[in-house]
């Protein structure tokens, strides 16, 4: 191509792409499937308004359940997927018919029966589960932390921990990510063993509706000495928040304190 004309080209894209400049993609939405938490407000017939909660498990094609909670659900039939859009009857309650659209990352619509319309405001909530499923859940995630605490593997314990961990103790104040990693390498280049042991019947698993776990309960540190003995380090109490936002469980907030 002669010169001349490579130049008209490029000029004239360049034009073109000032001119026309490609729309910004926005976020993109999840899938429909899966568990969402939000609002759900009712309007009955007299115009009185009760708001309450609403937790939707949505399966592949268009088949789930809807309740005030992961574990008070009731499944719904004649579930329809469409694009970015969701319908489904539910017997309960009367009957509840549901029209659901996908946008900016929330599935909002309405639920409508005879004389009553509610409003739904829902988002994804990954880590909202039936509750002794959350206890088994944040029960492994726990134990696998401390294993590779007490073990001294540096990358398991990394991938457990947010990069936006806030851990807040009574001793040492407010630490981040980097620093307890680093605590973590430093103590165990000192050759400092401890073992972590949760306090029987202590531990207590809740959720967080909207953004994952909430867990708490007591335990005890033992340090071992080379010939094989250990004694008590300290003992503590501690709440901590999980998030499984990333698809696997991590802990973004730690609360350690009562140490003695």
């Amino acid at each position: 191509m002669p010169a001349k004309r490579v130049l008209v080209f490029c000029i004239l894209a360049l034009t073109t792409s000032l001119l026309y400049p490609q729309a910004p993609q926005g976020p993109i939405d999840p899938p429909l499937s899966g568990t969402w938490f939000g609002s759900f407000v009712m309007t009955a017939p007299d115009g009185k308004t009760s708001h309450d909660t609403a937790v939707l498990i949505l399966g592949e094609g268009g088949t789930g359940s809807i309740g005030r909670t992961a574990d008070q659900q009731t499944p719904f039939k004649d579930g329809q997927v469409n694009d970015n859009n969701l319908a489904f009857h539910l017997d309960a309650a009367g009957g509840l018919d549901f029209s659901l659209h996908l946008a900016s990352g929330h599935l909002r619509g309405t639920a409508v029966s005879k004389g009553a319309k509610a409003q739904l405001d829902l988002q994804p909530s990954p880590g909202l589960l039936p509750h002794q499923q959350l206890v088994e859940e944040i029960t492994s995630a726990d134990s696998q932390l401390f294993r590779a605490f007490d073990s001294c593997d540096v990358s398991q314990y990394a991938s457990l921990l947010s990069e936006n961990l806030e851990f807040y103790q009574d001793h040492t104040g407010k630490t981040g990510y980097e620093d307890n990693l680093k605590s973590l390498r430093d103590r165990c280049a000192e050759g400092i063993t401890l073992r972590r042991e949760l306090v029987k019947d202590s531990l207590v698993v809740n959720a967080a509706p909207g953004y994952g776990a909430i867990e708490a309960g007591i335990h005890r540190f033992y340090s071992r000495q080379p010939d094989g003995s250990e004694h008590l380090d300290a003992t503590a109490q501690f709440t901590e928040v999980w998030s499984k936002s990333t698809g696997s469980w991590k802990l973004v907030r730690i609360i350690s304190y009562d140490h003695r």
